[in-house]
């Protein structure tokens, strides 16, 4: 009798040691955040590659006008590096926390011939700061085009007539929808063909991002975003 207590003691003792581990997953699940790259990097060749501390996210690169979706990282500080060939690459560090979706523009700056340095294209790459929405439909408008200013005109649905907006280079412009969005389209001035489009169905923020294809042509890459964001 007592050899066969102290084996079930011991087997119980194995299936609480089992568990545990299942236990703890649930008591404290993984502290991760998520970054997204906007790729607007337009000088160079071939596609744009991504490391977030050393390791390539996509060793098939992404091509210009690209996103990627919310890639999960360990919350804590990050080191980002954006390259290009034929470009100077681009690096920053941020701090990723928990639950947070940080969105990073990447684009090349002309920097001037200095010293014995010739002149080059340089990535920078550009955080979105956020804070909430208060409620209701916003887009936002970021422009990384070489112009000093960009302009352009929205129209609602159910509206015949756009309506004039700008926003500066390296600068946001916020537009409130209100409660009840319809169809969004966005328009170069003076052109008939729309460079964005898109249909709000949640409440939040929609971000436009403004850049130069290889031919001085402005181009839009969107995305919805929970909340507000302003370049920074």
């Amino acid at each position: 009798m007592k050899t066969t207590s102290n084996k079930r003691r011991h087997f119980l003792a194995a299936l609480c040691l089992l568990a545990l581990p299942a236990f703890a997953q649930e008591e404290a699940p993984p502290k991760i955040g998520f970054i997204r790259l906007v790729n607007a990097v337009a000088p160079g060749t071939g596609n744009v590659q991504l490391k977030i501390d050393g390791e390539d996210m996509f060793p098939k690169g992404y091509k210009l006008g690209q996103r990627t979706g919310g890639i999960g990282r360990s919350a804590g500080v990050k080191k980002i590096t954006v390259s290009r060939e034929g470009t100077v690459e681009g690096s920053t560090n941020v701090t990723l926390g928990v639950g947070e979706t940080v969105s990073l523009v990447a684009f090349a700056e002309k920097v001037p011939a200095k010293d014995d340095k010739p002149e080059q294209w340089e990535i920078r790459i550009l955080r979105l700061k956020q804070r909430d929405v208060e409620g209701g439909f916003r887009f936002t408008v970021l422009s990384v085009c070489q112009e000093p200013e960009t302009l352009f005109a929205t129209l609602r649905e159910g509206s015949d007539a756009k309506q004039p907006q700008s926003v500066k280079r390296l600068m946001t412009t916020t537009i409130d929808l209100g409660r009840n969005a319809g169809d969004i389209s966005i328009y170069l001035r003076n052109q008939e063909e729309p460079l964005a489009f898109f249909r709000p169905d949640s409440p939040g923020n929609y971000v436009v991002v403004l850049y130069d294809d290889p031919d001085g042509q402005t181009k839009a890459i969107s995305f919805y975003d929970p909340k507000f964001v302003i370049a920074g």
